[in-house]
Parts: structure tokens; sequence; C-alpha cells
């Protein structure tokens, strides 16, 4: 989740970094060893760690995990490179991606009061993963066991990306639905191998949302949630919604509507710019009745469909066979 704590629904589903075997398919960009400056990175007396310099991240690390440690540049490189291939940034926005990866969470947490002391009694609720902080789209995390961890920092880099790349801010539904389709991935030779479909924990909880009388959430309300109003809801509704939104973007990518695809382009290609405010504000001068919809249903009515009944009806009929 962006900014408030990571994987708050707990950790998707990831094959072994043993998996050498692409899925035939599945997105990735070409396998490529990065070039990488390494140094020393001392953040505090009495701890020791290394800091590696790639093209695009700035990684500053004390998680001793000596394999962690040797995938991890190719791994966020090839995982940017994805970003940058699904929502190209504009130009002018220099700056390596700053990256602390710490071994423990009283690390991290110490590094926290210095880093951020006017938001770090938010920040220390967090008990599994970090954040990304908004003034310096800097993602903050420690180490959560080799998987867990590299899925933490593929749906968490996703939320830098748009930070650091992008002026303006992304409608939750969609940031939290595009961060988890980076959850699942293959490795092979150290770079993730992308599988969106077999996001196994979101699509456990999806079919806990579908079945539940009271679970599934509307896709009106939806639309207009914040990802915070799901987090401070333990269980189901927290579970439900990072099930629903990966869901919601993984049926108007691949669901099979051609019309609903190509509208999604179309918000990718103005997502976090001005352009995309300017034409939400002329759909919502000329729909006077939608006016109390909420900016994210706003957009989605503007750009996908206003049929909101038939959406829903087509969507949940995708999310149903999903989850067979």
């Amino acid at each position: 989740m962006n900014q408030r704590r990571s994987l708050s629904a707990g950790p998707a589903t990831v094959v072994s970094l043993l998996t050498l075997a692409a899925i035939a398919g599945c997105r990735t960009a070409s396998p490529s060893r990065p070039s990488v400056r390494q140094t020393e990175w001392a953040p505090a007396a009495g701890i020791n760690g290394v800091r590696l310099e790639t093209e695009h991240y700035d990684l500053k690390i004390t998680a001793t995990d000596p394999l962690l440690r040797q995938i991890l540049p190719a791994f966020l490189e090839t995982t940017f490179a994805e970003y940058r291939r699904l929502l190209p940034p504009p130009e002018g926005r220099p700056g390596k991606c700053d990256v602390y990866l710490f071994a423990n969470r009283e690390q991290w947490a110490a590094f926290t009061r210095r880093f951020v002391p006017q938001r770090a009694h938010v920040y220390l609720y967090i008990k599994a993963g970090g954040y990304v902080e908004p003034r310096t789209a800097a993602a903050v995390v420690w180490d959560i066991g080799r998987d867990s961890t590299l899925t933490l920092l593929a749906h968490e880099g996703f939320h830098q990306y748009l930070a650091k790349y992008f002026p303006e801010p992304v409608v939750p539904w969609l940031n939290e639905g595009l961060a988890t389709q980076w959850e699942a991935f293959d490795l092979k030779a150290g770079n993730p191998v992308f599988t969106p479909q077999r996001n196994y924990h979101r699509r456990n909880s999806l079919r806990e949302a579908l079945a539940g009388p009271q679970a599934w959430i509307p896709l009106p309300k939806l639309l207009a949630m914040d990802a915070g109003q799901a987090v401070v809801q333990a269980g189901q509704p927290t579970r439900g919604y990072y099930a629903q939104v990966w869901s919601l973007v993984l049926f108007l990518r691949e669901g099979g509507f051609r019309e609903y695809t190509r509208s999604f382009d179309r918000l990718l290609a103005d997502v976090g710019s001005e352009r995309l405010r300017t034409n939400v504000r002329a759909y919502q001068a000329a729909s006077p009745t939608t006016a109390d919809a909420g900016y994210g249903q706003m957009i989605f009515r503007h750009y996908i469909t206003e049929d909101l009944d038939l959406f829903e009806r087509q969507y949940r009929d995708f999310c149903e066979k999903l989850v067979r």
C-alpha cells in the first residue's frame, strides 16, 4: 500500500527462487545483468551494509541474505523496465529511486525515526514490510523473507515509480490495482517474469469475497475507497479490497472486452498528468448528475464506462471464472 504500510493483506504467493523456467506468454523484460557500483554503507554506529548503485536505483542495504543482495539489482532494473513499459515517464524528471533495505525491524525503526521524524509515529504501526515516503519517494523496508521481500519491493516499487516520475497523484483503485499486478512472478536467472493471473494469494481472497454474503465491495464503493479505509479493518475487508482492485485491473487488461481494454489504455496514457484532471473536470461539468460520485468514480465513468451496473455484472462474472 502506498505510504501507509506494505502487503497489508499478506505477501502474494510467488514461486521459489530456484525456478528457472519462464512461463510462456508472461510479461518480462529481456534478461540482463545491470552495471552495479558497490561501496560500503553504514547507517549507524555498529551497523554495516552495502550501497549498490544501478542505472535507476540507489540501494542501501543492511540485509545479510547474500542471494537477495545478488539478485536485487537485476530484479529491480527489470521491474523498472516493466513499469516504464506500462507507463512511460514524462520528460525532465531525472534521479534515481532510493531504496533502503534493512536486516530487521529494529534497524528499520531506528532509521525511520531519524529519516522522517514528523511521520515516524504513523510508520511505526507497520508490523511487516515498509513504506514509500511521499516527499522523497524513498522506499524504506526491511527483510521479511526472501520471496516476500521481493514481492514487497515489486509492489512498493510501483508506488515509488509513480511518486518519483509522475507529478499528479493517481486515484487509489488504480494505484493499488496496478501495484498488485507485480506481486506474482517466477525468476529466470534472477530476472522476474511477472504472472499477474497466478497471484494465488489475491485469488484466494477474491474467492472469499465472492462467497461471503457481505464481503463483496460494490463497484461504486470500491472506486471511491482509499486503501487506508480498507487497512483499518482487519481480516477480510482488507484482503477483499486488494483482491478486488487486483482483479479489476486484470479484467480491464485481459478480460476479453476490447472496448474496456482500449478505454483502459487511454486512461493509462493520461495517468499522472494534468490532462487527466482537465478531462475529468470537463466530464464533470457536462454531467452534473454525477457530481457526488467522487473523483475515483468520475475517472472510471469518463474513461471506462458510465454503465456501472452492466460493467459490474461482467466484472463479477470474470471473477467467478478466475477463482474456479
